[in-house]
Formats: structure tokens, C-alpha cells, sequence
């Protein structure tokens, strides 16, 4: 039966009522307009489960998403494909590169909530609330199906490949995080009562969380390399940087910095508020790899750039969408735009990117220090010593 209220309808509601208070209220600086938008292929889509009628009543069926919407976004490990996992279980790719559509799978996974490329651009995974919580493997650029592997716990929130797409690793909405190898489709480990698994960006470190701390793992041989408390209580990680020893977390809406070496909480903090991140609702925050004192994330609604040595902020517009990625490199930013039933006749819909470089630069950031950048090796090395 149609009901008049949903938890994710209710937020995207409020960024309506709220983005003026929030643009009043802070002084960060704006982003210029995107540098290019990505688009679906034209097809014929669902009819949608919201439904804006007489009185704007806001009418939504339960379990019915919205064709628009776009959920998650994953570059690939070289930044040339985007992937984007949409409700009604499309997934889009796009040849970034020449800014083209490149195909889309209807992978029958309801609404869509991991996509990841392999890192040989040849596989992506996909998985949602729908097709019995099944990770899936497809070719790519034809989007044949390769494999599909059943799990018989929740629906998997996020998902990543190994640095060779041997494994991966993902966890469900039980708290469980398991990872598969997976050429015999047996697992390598199994975490419960942990979950937000992230990599590094040389995918040789795990990091997950728990009710009470913080576990890193090799991910050559599955040991258990630290655990950190887990500061403050309810933080969630979000990415780490082994070369300059940083993670960030959330916690209450808010984003800071810690050692990855000690767990220590680092005073850095952005001068401007950060629009605040809703787990419920998603977001993300990645470290910019040729800048690593430099993030960019996507919260409340808007993708943000946080200069982490000096605090300046900078922020989008609203985008009615919580769905955004960095490609690997820091070279690019993407950010979903769902204008849909709460911002008809705005600008299309779609995936907005900019040049972080040129970003940085409207933004009014002053140039990366790349002396504090080290190689990957040389990283790891620096880790192992704190641990």
C-alpha cells in the first residue's frame, strides 16, 4: 500500500528545508560549475514509487525506488570507467575518458547498492536489496553475466576488489564483513559484528570497525596488523592514508582526522562546517592521493573539498543526491545530481564532474605539497614501523 513518508524521502525533504539555513550559516567557499555531466542512455523507465499529487502530497510506495535515482558511484582503478548503481537494478558505465555512455546491465538487484570496477577494467560487481542479497560478476563492455555468489544474510552494503581481483571484500546490513576469494567462492575471512570495511588505496590494508575499535589488516596474508579504540564512540571510517599515517572518521555528523598509527584524534578541523554526513542516508570521503593533505567528500546532500593543514572548506550546490566518488588518481571528482519529484525543471540529471586540479584552484586552495606524497612501498614501510 502507498504510504505518505519514508525515512530516505524525509531526509531529501529536509535538505529542502534546511539548505537555507545551511548556506546562511557557513562561509565556505562555493564550487564553480561542473566541467562536464554524464548521462544515461535514453530507455524506458520504471514508473516511480514516488509520486508527487494534488495538495503536493507526497505519495510513496513501499519497496518501489525511483528511476533517477542514483545510489553509488565507482570510478575504476585507473579513473577511465564510472560506474553508477541506480534503483530498479541498473547499472550504468561510462568511458570516462571521452565522456561517452559505455553500456548498462539490468542486473535484477532492485535498488542498487555496490558497484565496484575491477582493477583491470574488465569485471564489475554489483549488489542490492533485491536478487536474494547475490553478488554478482559481469563482463565488461557487454555486460554478460559471469558469476553470481549467495549469501544468506543481509543485502551488501559495500564492496571492493583486491589489487588483483583475486578477493573482495563487502559487508551487509547484519554487521557481518566477509572476504571471498574469488576463483573457489570460499571465504578468506568472515567479521562479525563489524562493518564500514575500507581500503587503502594500494588495497594492502583493511580497515573495519566494530562496537568498540578499530582493526587493521595485511591484506596479503589476512593478520591482524593493530586494533585502535574506537574514538569517539560511534565513529565510522571513511578512508585512510597510510603515507601521511591519517584516517578520517565521522561521528555525530562531523568529520575529523586521526593517526592511523595510534588511533590519536588530530586537531585539525575544518574552519567552515562540513555539510554533516547521515549514515543512513550515505556519503563518502577519500584522501587526494597527489595532494594528501587534501579531501573531498559528498554529505547532506552536497560534494565538499576540506584543505586539511589550513581548514578551509569548500562546497556544492545542493544535488539532492548522496552518491559521489574521487577517481583514483584525485584527478577527478564525480557527484550524482537527482533533481526528480523535489527539483523539477533544474538542470538534467546525471553524474557532474570536475577537474580537482581546476577545483582546488576556484576554490581558492593553495597548490598541493607533493613533497609530503610517497610512493606506495614506502608507505606500507611507514606504517609497519608505527605498528
Amino acid at each position: 500500500m502507498p504510504r505518505m513518508c519514508s525515512q530516505k524521502f524525509l531526509y531529501l525533504v529536509c535538505i529542502l528545508v534546511c539548505s537555507a539555513s545551511f548556506t546562511a550559516a557557513q562561509s565556505a567557499k562555493r564550487f564553480p560549475s561542473p566541467d562536464s555531466m554524464l548521462r544515461d542512455a535514453k530507455h524506458k523507465e520504471p514508473k516511480s514509487g514516488v509520486q508527487l499529487g494534488p495538495g503536493n502530497t507526497l505519495t510513496i510506495q513501499q519497496g518501489v525506488g525511483t528511476p533517477t535515482t542514483i545510489n553509488v558511484l565507482s570510478f575504476g582503478k585507473n579513473g577511465t570507467l564510472l560506474a553508477a548503481g541506480k534503483d530498479f537494478g541498473r547499472v550504468v558505465v561510462w568511458d570516462v575518458v571521452n565522456r561517452k555512455f559505455l553500456c548498462a546491465i539490468e542486473t535484477g538487484q532492485g535498488i542498487v547498492r555496490a558497484v565496484v570496477i575491477s582493477p583491470d577494467g574488465q569485471t564489475i560487481a554489483t549488489a542490492g536489496e533485491g536478487g536474494q542479497f547475490s553478488l554478482k560478476l559481469w563482463r565488461l563492455p557487454d555486460g554478460q553475466l559471469i558469476k553470481s555468489y549467495d549469501f544468506s544474510g543481509g543485502y551488501i552494503l559495500s564492496a571492493a576488489f583486491g589489487p588483483t581481483a583475486t578477493w573482495m571484500v563487502f559487508s551487509d546490513n547484519t554487521s557481518t564483513t566477509r572476504v571471498l576469494d574469488l576463483a573457489t567462492g570460499k571465504q578468506l575471512l568472515e567479521l562479525r559484528e563489524t562493518h564500514s570495511p575500507i581500503l587503502s588505496p594500494d588495497a594492502t590494508i583493511l580497515i573495519v570497525v566494530s562496537k568498540t575499535e578499530f582493526t587493521l589488516w595485511n591484506t596479503s596474508d589476512w593478520t591482524k596488523l593493530r586494533t585502535l579504540p574506537r574514538a569517539p564512540v560511534y565513529a565510522i571510517p571513511l578512508a585512510l592514508n597510510p603515507g601521511i599515517d591519517r584516517f578520517v572518521v565521522t561521528s555525530s555528523g562531523a568529520f575529523l582526522l586521526a593517526k592511523l598509527s595510534t588511533g590519536e584524534l588530530l586537531p585539525n578541523s575544518p574552519v567552515q562546517p562540513l555539510p554533516k554526513f547521515n549514515g543512513a542516508a550515505g556519503g563518502f570521503a577519500a584522501f587526494d592521493t597527489s595532494g594528501p593533505y587534501l579531501l573531498f567528500g559528498h554529505s547532506n546532500a552536497r560534494l565538499w573539498a576540506w584543505d586539511s593543514q589550513n581548514g578551509q572548506t569548500c562546497t556544492s550546490e545542493v544535488l539532492y543526491s548522496e552518491s559521489g566518488a574521487l577517481s583514483p588518481d584525485g584527478g577527478l571528482l564525480a557527484g550524482a545530481k537527482d533533481n526528480s519529484i523535489l527539483a523539477q525543471g533544474q538542470s538534467p540529471d546525471g553524474v557532474q564532474l570536475w577537474d580537482t586540479k581546476h577545483l582546488a584552484a576556484k576554490c581558492g586552495f593553495a597548490p598541493p605539497n607533493t613533497t609530503e606524497s610517497m610512493p606506495p612501498k614506502a608507505q606500507k614501510a611507514r606504517l609497519i614501523r608505527h605498528l
